[in-house]
């Protein structure tokens, strides 16, 4: 392996990419991000998520270190989108910003002197100047970003892996029958901007009644825009990889109308990932382990029809813990269900404005908010 070209942070410059810059960076980091597509099709994806709802209008900012005096010479990126929160402190409760960071990338020949240290140290006195908070979820374990002022939070997850019939052949297509198919309807995309305002009111009706308990309360708004985005993503990549073929379910409710899920495909790691599972309606405990039972099981039927192993809930809480267990008791032989804790990757890390730290409670700490 080559040495890294020694530079030090003096020999550096940092700005927000310029066009040019932003595809250069696509460039550079797709050579380890975008299989299984070329990365023509990668810088394409990337472009067509810069102009969805949640990042379009400046709401996205992408940023680059580079070598003084060179601006097409970059040594480090990222990017920082800028979402809407609700925060609760001493009983009270407001909305405020706070950014999603993604995409830490540093240029091999550069690696190894700080570089992405230097650059996130920049992008964290951006952010202060019009945001509460930024998180960003690591894939290098807990202590680097921990290093630089993020905080680690649980990263507890549940996934449900289909067993496919020992007699299916590998070119079979075998999807897992739902055992009550008229207890729920899928969702069409254009269909979540209405439960996407319901669940929004709901959650901060929810911060409305939080106590002075002395901590600080935060979570991301489940947005439409939120929602489309993890969609998009998904969509560009299944129009490449699927001759053009895409899914049309991007959720599905209960019948009673009590709850729903939302989901994306994740193709590259053939996982169907719950965005989440909102019950707003008033109702038993069984009742709610009853509808997670019957959503979280429409999510492994989409998932097996479309070839994909594996559904994976982040963070869930003891009634879909128990909703999840039941979609596994009424099929002892299809799914194998499995409650671990990541170490390694997608690590929810969070980090306020300023650095001041705080007792903080991240509430629906779930996959909607990743990015």
């Amino acid at each position: 392996m080559a040495q890294p070209l020694a530079i030090t942070a003096a020999d550096t410059e940092f700005c927000e990419a310029t066009p040019e810059q932003r595809e250069l960076a696509w460039k550079l980091n797709g050579a380890a991000w975008a299989r299984p597509m070329s990365i023509e099709t990668y810088v394409a994806r990337e472009i067509h998520l810069s102009e969805q709802e949640l990042t379009k209008d400046g709401s996205c900012k992408y940023w680059v270190l580079h070598l003084k005096g060179y601006p097409r010479q970059i040594i480090a990126s990222c990017e920082t989108t800028r979402k809407k929160v609700l925060i609760s402190e001493n009983g009270v409760s407001r909305e405020g910003y706070g950014y999603g960071i993604a995409s830490v990338y540093t240029n091999p020949d550069y690696r190894r002197q700080g570089m992405a240290a230097t650059l996130l140290r920049h992008v964290q006195k951006a952010m202060d100047r019009d945001s509460d908070l930024s998180v960003l979820y690591s894939d290098i374990g807990r202590q680097y970003y921990s290093n630089l002022g993020w905080h680690v939070f649980p990263s507890e997850e549940v996934t449900l892996t289909y067993i496919p019939p020992a007699s299916t052949s590998g070119n079979e297509a075998s999807a897992l029958q739902h055992t009550q198919p008229g207890s729920i309807r899928y969702l069409r995309l254009e269909e979540l901007r209405t439960l996407c305002e319901v669940d929004e009111l709901h959650l901060s009706a929810r911060f409305d009644r939080f106590p002075a308990d002395g901590k600080r309360h935060i979570a991301f708004l489940p947005s439409f825009a939120q929602m489309s985005w993890q969609v998009a993503r998904a969509e560009f990549v299944a129009g490449k990889l699927l001759n053009g073929k895409a899914p049309e379910n991007a959720g599905a409710i209960t019948s009673n109308g009590r709850a729903w899920i939302y989901w994306d495909h994740d193709w590259k790691s053939k996982k169907l990932k719950v965005l989440k599972i909102v019950t707003v309606l008033e109702s038993t405990q069984q009742q709610h382990i009853h509808d997670i039972r019957v959503l979280v099981e429409a999510a492994l039927v989409e998932a097996t029809t479309w070839g994909l192993e594996t559904v994976l809930l982040w963070n869930p809480d003891e009634e879909t813990a128990l909703g999840c267990k039941a979609v596994g008791d009424a099929h002892p032989h299809d799914l194998d269900v499995v409650f671990d804790e990541r170490i390694d990757d997608s690590i929810p890390s969070l980090r306020w404005a300023g650095g001041k730290h705080t007792d903080t409670v991240w509430e629906d700490n779930y996959y909607y908010g990743w990015c």
